[in-house]
Order: structure tokens, then sequence, then C-alpha cells
């Protein structure tokens, strides 16, 4: 059965479209397992390809600015650019990138800072279905695919 290209082409209620190339998807986080571990668990899936990793945020930029991805994985707080300086600089000078904010820390504060910046917000946990959906829709809204 052929859907439209918005529409769901899987039952986790994916948005990107049936038969496209994955989802490209920049990870940055500052610890090394987090990175691994996400890596692990988005390499396993069809729809998602992991173009690069990031330690910082100002790795994270740089590294959007070579590699164009699709979508990107911050971490929130990162040494030398934390995740809320990346986010708005990404947001800035490359709104055609998804941005989605990963972190463990999700007081008022930073769901505030980033409902301004209309970025999603995930709490840190082993499941990755949400957090894939979240970069998809998040790429999608930022005009990639």
């Amino acid at each position: 059965m052929l859907r439209p290209a918005r529409m769901p082409a899987s039952p986790t209620g994916s948005v990107w479209a049936m038969g496209s190339e994955p989802l490209r998807v920049l990870i940055v986080d500052d610890e090394p397992d987090v990175m691994l571990l996400l890596r692990v668990q988005l390499e396993g899936r069809p729809d998602v390809a992991v173009v690069g990793t990031a330690s910082d945020g100002q790795e994270a930029i740089e590294q959007c600015h070579a590699l164009q991805p699709d979508a990107v994985i911050m971490d929130l707080l990162m040494p030398r650019m934390n995740g809320f300086q990346a986010i708005e600089a990404l947001a800035r000078d490359l709104p055609d990138i998804g941005l989605v904010a990963y972190s463990a820390v999700a007081g008022e504060h930073v769901r505030d800072e980033m409902d301004k910046l209309g970025v999603p917000l995930l709490l840190k946990s082993g499941e990755v279905g949400p957090l894939v959906e979240a970069l998809q829709q998040a790429a999608v809204k930022a005009g990639r695919k």
C-alpha cells in the first residue's frame, strides 16, 4: 500500500517518507558511554544513519557545517560550549537542521528555554524510539524531508 510522503511509514508513527534515505543524525554528548550507546542503538535502525559525533557545542557547530546532518541530538550540559549556546547558534545559522535537546536535566528553566527556541526536549533514557520520532519530526519541521 502506498502512503503519502508525510504520512507515517511505520507502526511507530514515523514521519519520515517511506522509501526515503535514512535520517542523517549527529550525536552531541560529552559522556562517551552515552554517545556510544546512542550510536549503537541508532545504527541498528534502517531509518537512521549516524553521520558523526561531537563532545561539546563548539564541535557540534563545526560538524554541522561540515556534515549537514538532517537532525542533531544535543546534550545540554557540556564543557567549552554548552548545548543551550550551540542550539541558539545552530537555530540562527543553520535553521534547516532539526534539533532535539537530550538531557538528564529537565527543570522548569530548561523546559522554558527549549520552548522559547522551539526545540523538543527529551530526557535521557534507554528508549530510542521516542528519540528517533522526535528527530524525524524536527527534521521535517526544519524542511529536510
